[in-house]
This record gives C-alpha cells, structure tokens and sequence, in this order.
C-alpha cells in the first residue's frame, strides 16, 4: 500500500513540476547590415554603421550592438579594437554608427576580421545574443574637416 501511496506522491509532484513554466527568453534582435568602415584620423579610429531591428518580440527595450574589429597592419602586426552603443528599441530599423578604436596599432585601408554582437535584452534583463563573424572593409573617410558631436 506505502508502494502505492508513494506512486501517487510521486506523479502528482511530477505534474505540479510541470505546470510551474520556465521564464522565457527573450527573442534576439535581428542584425540587418554592418559596415563598411571609414576610417578617422589615419586610423586612430574607425566608424562602422550597424543596422538593425528588434522587432522579433515586443518585450525588447534595450538593444546593444558591438563590434570587435580586428586588422592586419604592417609586418604581421595586428590592430584590433572595440566599440558598442546602448539604444532603446523602437520596433524599426534602428542604423547607429559605432566607433571603434584601436588599442595598439592604427587601422588601414583594406580588410578587417569583425564580430559583430547584438544584445538585445527585456525590462526583466533575460538578454539574447545575435553572433556574425565577417568581413568589414576599411576606407578613408571624405574628409570633411571638423565633425559636430553626436
């Protein structure tokens, strides 16, 4: 009879377990386009445009894109950097420019090895990820003599 009881016990835990659901996650945000670079004072800086939208779940409030970028200089010499933004999602193509500075070494004109991450988090801070490993081109900008603050 205890065999039978504990049975019972034991199946309707098991159903009381089920019914207790998991948070969700949140959906991550959907990466559109990223680059290409220009490059800022010969290199001292690069400004990649990175385009996205979060409209993949309605919950989205914060969307963070960032940018490792890493570059083949002179004699096997490697720059690389990171830059990011933090931005309210708005449910529509979202286009930030993000800068990325070197830690070492200037960036040149040509190819650059980029990780690009959108983070996309809810009010409650369960947060998704969208990971692209890609190519981004480097050029020089136009010149336009002194910029206005963003």
């Amino acid at each position: 009879m205890l065999g039978t009881k504990s049975r019972l016990a034991a199946v309707a835990l098991a159903a009381c377990l089920m019914g207790i659901a998991a948070p969700a996650h949140a959906a991550p945000a959907a990466l559109v386009t990223a680059g290409p670079g220009i490059l800022v004072a010969d290199g001292a800086a690069v400004d990649i445009p990175v385009t996205f939208v979060c409209d993949t779940d309605p919950t989205l409030l914060i969307a963070v894109p960032v940018i490792q970028l890493t570059q083949r200089v002179s004699d096997g010499r490697i720059a690389g950097g990171i830059g990011n933004e933090q931005l309210s999602c708005t449910r529509q193509a979202q286009t930030v420019t993000i800068r990325v500075v070197p830690n070492v070494m200037a960036f040149n004109e040509g190819t650059a090895a980029a990780t690009v991450v959108l983070q996309s988090c809810n009010a409650q801070f369960q947060c998704s990820a969208e990971i692209i490993n890609t190519e981004l081109k480097l050029a020089k900008g136009a010149g336009t003599g002194i910029l206005p603050q963003r």
